[in-house]
């Protein structure tokens, strides 16, 4: 993340760091909305979050303000630093820093919106800045029994949280349908129950490398065109069988997602990425549907607005 260095006059002390996150903090909650992005390292987690923040803040039909919570000794800024650092780069088109892999450094970013056209929503959002490293450890080892960081473990044991989990795919990453098969059996080991406060969505990420791949290894001799649904069902079902399973099977069907996740067109620039022209219909829809899992309803036309034929809402 860049950040501002400040000069620390003679004889002052450097600032002390922020209140953190708790799982006291965590647990003393009486209701809540949490998106929790899942995968390996370089799944595309903080892409995904970093680049929703980014459509919020320029793009869609959203009053967008970031909160600060209180914690025990004071208010929390990161989420606002978090944030601050993600425009920053988004606005040369350069992607995020990869999130540091210490508990210590889990970071929660909270949010409002409140639609500005259509019908009026609002709602309040937290999400997780959380490393790969970290989320690995639900995979079980020889000798070693799966498990969480104490912050996450504090999300899922609260009865009065609503979670979104997004499984993030990334085709160049082996090992998915483990790591999310793995993920499951533990919560549904312990945090029996759960299942019923979660909403399910499975991105695909660098949707062009989803199609090649599935097209140079599917065993079926249709040729996809475009990772259009039915070659996003194909993809799911052939390299991700057992994830494919549990999101079909989940308690609701209106609370899952299946979505490929496009940014635009990339250039290589001094070595590095650059977003050259951002694509936010993917994000958008994503979004849609998770503020519908969080209030019931999905940002859209009013009545009236259906009515008279105006669905040009935004």
């Amino acid at each position: 993340m860049d950040r501002i260095h400040r000069p620390v006059e003679e004889g002052m002390l450097p600032p002390k760091r922020p209140p953190q996150l708790t799982p006291e903090d965590i647990s003393d909650r009486r209701g809540g909305n949490c998106l929790l992005s899942f995968g390996f390292p370089g799944s595309g987690k903080t892409t995904f979050q970093s680049f929703m923040i980014n459509y919020l803040r320029n793009k869609g039909p959203f009053q967008f303000e970031i909160l600060v919570p209180e914690r025990v000794n004071g208010p929390d800024w990161e989420g606002q630093a978090i944030v601050n650092g993600w425009l920053s780069k988004w606005e040369t088109g350069r992607f995020p820093e990869p999130t540091p892999a210490q508990e210590s450094d889990i970071r929660e970013v909270s949010f409002k919106v409140t639609t500005t056209s259509g019908r009026k929503l609002s709602s309040e959002i937290s999400f997780l800045e959380v490393s790969g490293e970290l989320l690995e450890k639900v995979l079980p080892e020889p000798g070693y029994a799966p498990d969480l960081a104490q912050n996450l473990r504090a999300f899922l044991e609260n009865p009065h949280l609503k979670f979104v989990l997004m499984l993030m795919i990334n085709p160049d990453v082996t090992g998915n349908d483990q790591l999310f098969a793995s993920l499951m059996s533990y919560l549904d080991h312990d945090f029996p129950g759960l299942r019923d406060r979660i909403s399910i969505g499975i991105v695909l990420t660098k949707p062009q490398a989803c199609l090649a791949r599935l097209n140079e290894f599917s065993n079926s001799r249709q040729n996809f065109q475009r990772l259009d649904r039915d070659a996003q069902m194909a993809y799911l079902n052939r390299f991700c069988g057992q994830t494919y399973q549990i999101w079909s099977n989940w308690p609701s069907p209106r609370k899952t997602l299946l979505s490929p996740l496009y940014l635009g067109d990339i250039e290589t620039v001094e070595g590095e990425p650059r977003l050259r022209d951002p694509d936010y219909r993917h994000i958008e829809q994503m979004f849609f549907w998770i503020v519908e899992q969080f209030t019931g309803q999905r940002p859209g036309p009013t009545w009236w607005q259906r009515l008279v034929g105006k669905m040009d809402w935004q």
